[in-house]
């Protein structure tokens, strides 16, 4: 059974971004300067919950859930949810949190939130302080000939239709479904996936929380030169965690340990025993390594 979090758990709901699209985030409370949490795609912020309730003993986590995804706000037809749109999102946050005076000292940052904090630490180094990146270190790049492809891919994609996403007659249905169609995912992290991604439906059933329009490909994919670039124009700290059963230790991806040595100030921690979904496999391990990452 998926028990509920206890009510001294229950984190503030906060809205960015409200002269426009609606930017939902979950403000953990606790000791210590600011820390945004990024969640990666067809994900929500709250599934950062128990790694910012292990941070907020040193740090205040604030969990952001992009444009399209959990509590934010779903775009009009005639406008896209591609990742230039969440960059721009993620910049007008930063700017509000550092107008209010509650500039990030960190952003920790999982899949697509690693790809969009390294695109903002490399294009607006200013912005970014510390950057712990889970399973991340990019986007993936593409040939001349790969992204002609892709664009044909997007416009037949518009013009489709978009289906529903699946849904499920308790949360725990989903928990085999989701390590399925995520090898090497732990059983509890599944569990805390389930809780806080399905949100129930009217006629009591669960389904993601998001908009299913999201799917279909990323119109841009840049070169590998590209992202070596933007990686040696990061002036943040980085701290890359790196779980054996993710993408970094794929040997399909071992090209991208070129971006990593671009990175001015870093270091790589392996973590054994957790799949590309760190932040819910080994929570505690993503707030160990934020810890002396604030420190520095």
């Amino acid at each position: 059974m998926i028990s509920p979090m206890p009510a001294s758990a229950t984190p503030v709901l906060r809205t960015f971004n409200a002269g426009r699209l609606p930017l939902a985030a979950w403000d953990y409370g606790g000791a210590g300067e600011r820390v945004l949490f990024l969640h990666g795609f067809l994900d929500v912020g709250r599934s950062f919950e128990d790694a910012a309730l292990a941070a907020r003993a040193f740090c205040r986590p604030l969990c952001l859930d992009w444009r399209g995804h959990g509590r934010s706000g779903r775009r009009s037809p005639d406008a896209a949810y591609h990742q230039l749109d969440h960059l721009k999102d993620l910049d007008c946050v930063l700017e509000e949190l550092e107008a209010a005076g509650e500039a990030p000292a960190a952003l920790v940052a999982h899949s697509m939130g690693g790809t969009l904090a390294l695109m903002l630490a490399g294009c607006a180094p200013a912005r970014v302080r510390r950057l712990l990146l889970l399973d991340n270190l990019g986007g993936y790049a593409a040939s001349a000939g790969e992204q002609a492809d892709t664009l044909g891919d997007v416009l037949r994609t518009f013009r489709g239709p978009h289906r529903a996403f699946r849904s499920f007659p308790t949360r725990e249905a989903a928990i085999p479904v989701f390590r399925a169609n995520n090898p090497g995912l732990s059983e509890e992290g599944a569990r805390r996936m389930a809780r806080h991604f399905l949100a129930e439906q009217a006629d009591g059933s669960f389904a993601p929380d998001a908009d299913p329009r999201l799917r279909g490909p990323n119109p841009y994919r840049f070169p590998e030169s590209h992202w070596l670039e933007l990686c040696a124009r990061v002036q943040a700290r980085v701290r890359v965690l790196a779980p054996d059963g993710g993408y970094l230790h794929d040997p399909e991806y071992a090209a991208l340990r070129a971006r990593y040595a671009q990175f001015r100030q870093a270091s790589w921690q392996d973590l054994p025993g957790a799949s590309h979904h760190v932040h819910v496999d080994a929570p505690e391990a993503v707030a160990a390594a934020l810890r002396p990452l604030l420190a520095d």
